[in-house]
């Protein structure tokens, strides 16, 4: 009678950790790809198209199994700042539910000006 209970609730339990992993490691490489995807548009010769497919290749490069709908937008904020936002949805094993993860990046534009 104990293991009725027992053994579903310990299952439900290996579940929901290896959720939480698959969630975890989605993250981690959403956050590769802003940052990749940030360094890419913030550079000298860098641009915001170039600074989205960078991140997209990170995607698709580390996160096509875990990741899906991944969105890359960026624009260029007062200051030369450079903004980057990946957002997806982390595989789930859990029927019905969707997990979402998103990472944002900030760089300084970079240039070089003439002095005088």
């Amino acid at each position: 009678m104990e293991a009725t209970i027992v053994i579903p609730a310990a299952m439900v339990l290996i579940l929901l950790a290896v959720q939480a992993c698959l969630w975890e490691h989605a993250s981690s490489i959403v956050q590769a790809a802003a940052t990749q995807g940030t360094r890419a548009a913030s550079v000298t010769s860098g641009s915001l198209p170039a600074g989205i497919a960078e991140a997209r290749t990170v995607l698709q490069a580390q996160g096509s199994q875990l990741v899906s709908q991944p969105t890359v937008t960026a624009s260029l904020l007062p200051g030369d700042l450079v903004w980057l936002r990946v957002t997806a949805n982390a595989e789930s094993i859990i029927p019905g539910f969707h997990f979402s993860v998103s990472a944002e990046g900030v760089g300084v534009r970079e240039e070089f000006r003439v002095s005088g």
